[in-house]
């Protein structure tokens, strides 16, 4: 269940991201996806400052997600000791976003808040809680 929930979470931050259109130059968007490639596990996510750590089923490893060099993404959950995808699809990456296409052709823009060689972290806006107010969002990735 909480790995559901933290894909949701994942992929809804793009759901109330606004995308502003900029003209980034090749060598730009190479570079972000060289830093973007291979795995991301789940680390914690963090709402309103409060961090909540990643704690579901260790014993059998984390849920990450793998950014591929052929603009392919998995989202991969560990259910009972085995990987099941959970999504897959084609990605895009600027300085300050990464578009995720999933296989039905839906687009979810992230804002990128740091990407460097070891922390991935992911933010936005979202009623966290269900009362009605949005809650600043992290969702924060490791390279183990």
């Amino acid at each position: 269940m909480k790995t559901k929930f933290l894909l949701l979470a994942f992929l809804s931050l793009g759901l109330f991201t606004a995308c502003e259109v900029k003209d980034d130059s090749p060598n730009d968007t190479q570079q972000i996806n060289e830093e973007l490639l291979g795995i991301w596990y789940f680390d914690a996510m963090i709402v309103q400052d409060e961090e909540i750590p990643y704690d579901d089923h260790e014993e059998c490893g984390k849920d990450y997600i793998e950014f591929n060099d052929d603009g392919t993404y998995q989202q991969v959950d560990i259910w009972g000791c085995e990987e099941d995808i959970d999504a897959e699809g084609t990605y895009t990456a600027t300085e300050n976003t990464i578009s995720l296409t999933l296989t039905d052709s839906e687009t979810v823009v992230l804002d990128i808040a740091t990407l460097n060689a070891d922390v991935l972290l992911i933010e936005g806006m979202e009623d966290f809680d269900e009362d009605g107010e949005d809650e600043s969002i992290q969702q924060r990735f490791t390279r183990n």
